[in-house]
């Protein structure tokens, strides 16, 4: 069985499992997408919305090629999820949108999880020193707060024995979102009686 998980967006990371093991990862192309910039309102562009929607159709064509070359057999796909910027947020869908027309279009089975879902499947939260650490910066006695992403890469890094620096967090959250997919849920614990 090849999965393909998918971490869309402008900057999509991906993954390849077969058989329960992580075969190659990486990043498809950057796409700019013109004259969007989420904090001069880009919805009064001239290039608003062409520009979005065109953004979209290359990534789902870049994701077509992969599709094409490792020809997986299920895709994972990582949920949006409520973002702060509805300009950020509209990229995504129109994204997701163009992607899943290409998955549909295939009839290619899809999963669609939700990044605290494969998290929890995971098991992927901060420890006591990522607290204490997060505490003292807060407290502004250091710097550095560690938040999901760190943790993504870190955990990546660790299960897989890679070597993924901070910039490649699409890169670590395909890879997870991809294992957390094969992998069996643990056994619930029985409650105390």
């Amino acid at each position: 069985m090849r999965v393909l998980s998918l971490d869309l967006s402008t900057s999509t990371g991906w993954a390849l499992f077969e058989d329960d093991k992580l075969i190659a990862h990486g990043r498809l192309e950057q796409i700019h997408v013109k004259d969007f910039n989420v904090n001069a309102h880009p919805n009064k562009s001239s290039a608003y919305p062409a520009n979005i929607i065109d953004a979209a159709k290359k990534i789902a064509a870049l994701v077509r090629e992969q599709l094409d070359t490792h020809r997986p057999d299920h895709v994972v796909v990582e949920n949006t999820v409520k973002g702060r910027n509805r300009h950020t947020q509209r990229i995504l869908e129109f994204i997701h949108f163009t992607v899943l027309e290409e998955l549909l279009s295939r009839r290619l089975p899809f999963t669609y999880l939700d990044p605290s879902e494969w998290r929890k499947i995971l098991d992927i939260r901060l420890s006591a020193d990522d607290k204490a650490n997060n505490k003292d910066v807060k407290a502004g006695k250091k710097r550095g707060k560690i938040g999901k992403k760190h943790l993504a890469v870190r955990a990546a890094n660790e299960r897989f024995g890679l070597a993924l620096k901070q910039k490649d967090d699409d890169v670590a959250d395909a890879i997870l979102l991809g294992l957390a997919h094969i992998q069996p849920p643990a056994p619930e614990e029985p409650a105390e009686q």
